[in-house]
């Protein structure tokens, strides 16, 4: 019986991974798609930007269903990381681009404060796309329209970060000891609890396989910033 309960478990944490790693993508697609619609298509950079976003998040989608028993794998707490050297400079631009659109569309100010140069990591990037994606999703999410959403990124030492910012309800602290657990769910006053609870422990667990952490300071009322650190690519 108690074999059975873990199955099940299993079984149940398996499909709502699944459904929520489809459900992130899906919603910058059709947010890049809008401003596409909307007129970017007129402007060359901006297309040109957007459609390589489109095309990145297609191909994270026909990858993670061909290889749908990774979120297996995950469930059972193995967990598979096809690393090489990632120019954080040239990758997160084109990545960021599709979550532009959809911060805009929901009616928040985007920033992004990339200098021209970053260190290089050693990552997984569909992986480290999908863990950054997940924080990009939760602060598009609960941020009210005419606030604000912010990455940045930058090295500290041997470690180079990433951070996401928003200007949310923020967090208590109770919630912030809380947030990383599997189906747990912030409650903003402002409305419902929204989607599964799995975003950040997806997001905390792919930044710990790289070698890295991610650390939350919020507080209520003044949003909340998420930061991935990860060790920097040490040269030969």
């Amino acid at each position: 019986m108690e074999q059975l309960h873990s199955l099940e478990e299993a079984r149940r944490q398996l499909l709502a991974n699944l459904v929520h790693e489809l459900g992130r993508p899906l919603g910058a697609l059709r947010a890049a798609t809008r401003a596409l619609l909307d007129g970017a298509a007129e402007e060359p950079d901006a297309r040109q930007e957007l459609l390589a976003g489109i095309d990145a998040e297609v191909r994270r989608l026909q990858d993670l269903m061909e290889n749908l028993d990774e979120f297996h794998d995950q469930v059972l707490g193995a967990l598979k990381l096809k690393r090489q050297p990632l120019a954080l400079g040239e990758w997160l631009p084109p990545l960021l681009s599709p979550w532009r659109s959809a911060a805009q569309e929901a009616g928040l100010r985007w920033e992004a404060l990339l200098p021209a140069l970053l260190p290089a990591v050693e990552a997984d990037p569909d992986r480290l796309a999908q863990a950054l994606g997940n924080l990009l999703s939760n602060a598009i999410k609960y941020t009210p329209a005419g606030g604000r959403v912010c990455v940045e990124a930058g090295e500290a030492g041997p470690q180079v970060w990433i951070r996401v910012s928003d200007s949310g309800p923020g967090l208590a602290p109770e919630e912030q000891e809380r947030v990383f657990e599997r189906f747990y769910r912030a409650r903003p006053a402002r409305q419902a609890p929204q989607g599964m609870g799995l975003g950040l422990t997806i997001a905390r667990d792919l930044v710990v396989a790289h070698g890295g952490r991610l650390e939350v300071e919020s507080a209520p009322g003044a949003g909340a910033r998420f930061t991935i650190l990860l060790p920097g690519l040490r040269s030969p």
